[in-house]
């Protein structure tokens, strides 16, 4: 299977997820329309937080906001890792 499209989306509690419109319309979605999709969570890690609190209090807002990114660039790539794997499962070699 190949990816087509990545995005955030939300659960609507009526057991749906959104996709914004721009992707629904580019993959030429109708309503009833079927197909698969991957899903991941994003999460928070209080202990590994925790255990950084000490250092925290010496850094810079903008160190704050890089390491928040790479932390955010890093949960991605695994994310996308996993995805892979489950995507390829079952594919011989290419």
């Amino acid at each position: 299977m190949k990816i087509l499209a990545t995005f955030k989306a939300k659960y609507l509690g009526n057991g749906h997820l959104s996709i914004p419109e721009d992707i629904a319309s580019s993959l030429l979605l109708r309503k009833g329309y079927e197909m698969q999709v991957a899903i991941g969570k994003e999460g928070f890690n209080k202990r590994g937080f925790l255990s950084l609190s000490g250092i925290w209090k010496d850094k810079s807002e903008e160190e704050i906001h890089i390491y928040r990114e790479i932390v955010k660039e890093r949960d991605l790539g695994e994310q996308r890792g996993i995805i892979s794997k489950i995507l390829n499962q079952g594919r011989g070699p290419e």
